[in-house]
């Protein structure tokens, strides 16, 4: 269903690795961090478990069983420097990209669309033309465009090394919004 992304060569990231993807369903939450990570196996997912990011989505994911997520993020594949080291990806890499998840969102239809810290806010705010507010602690502004909702958010890697000590409030935040919408 996703050829056009697996098979994305727009930009020079994607000989580093291909592009990740999460298994491609039917969802009401979307996931969306900044950028994929080195792949360690064949299979790895965006926002995998194994991270810190992707553990404390973990949590939230338990709290709402019945909910179907999906975990995605605005550039597809690594960035890596000169070293093969992973680093942030430039505006260029991030609006080449964009268009991708524009397209999971079209063809999945999630109900919320989580953007995971502020550079992934700005970027969909950019590319959707959406003014979005900032957060205030762990009180989540909504933004309703056409028939979802944008939820700017806290990206879950912050909360894990800055505010470790509140990660509970962090993931009450983010289950309070998605039994509120859904």
């Amino acid at each position: 269903m996703f050829e056009s992304i697996k098979t994305c060569n727009k930009c020079e990231l994607c000989e580093h690795q291909k592009p990740l993807l999460d298994s491609i369903k039917a969802c009401q939450v979307f996931w969306v961090g900044l950028s994929a990570k080195k792949a360690t196996c064949e299979n790895e997912r965006p926002l995998s478990p194994g991270t810190n990011s992707g553990n404390l989505l973990c949590g939230v994911e338990k709290k709402c069983t019945s909910v179907s997520m999906y975990r995605t993020n605005l550039v597809k594949c690594a960035p890596l420097d000169e070293g093969g080291k992973l680093r942030y990806p430039n505006k260029k890499e991030i609006d080449t990209c964009l268009p991708n998840l524009g397209y999971e969102i079209d063809e999945l239809s999630p109900k919320i669309v989580f953007l995971l810290g502020g550079k992934v806010a700005e970027s969909i705010g950019r590319y959707y033309s959406i003014a979005f507010k900032k957060w205030n602690e762990f009180e989540y502004t909504i933004q309703r465009y056409k028939n979802m909702f944008f939820v700017p958010v806290h990206h879950p890697s912050y909360i894990y090394v800055y505010k470790r000590k509140r990660i509970d409030e962090y993931v009450k935040g983010l289950e309070a919004v998605i039994r509120q919408l859904l």
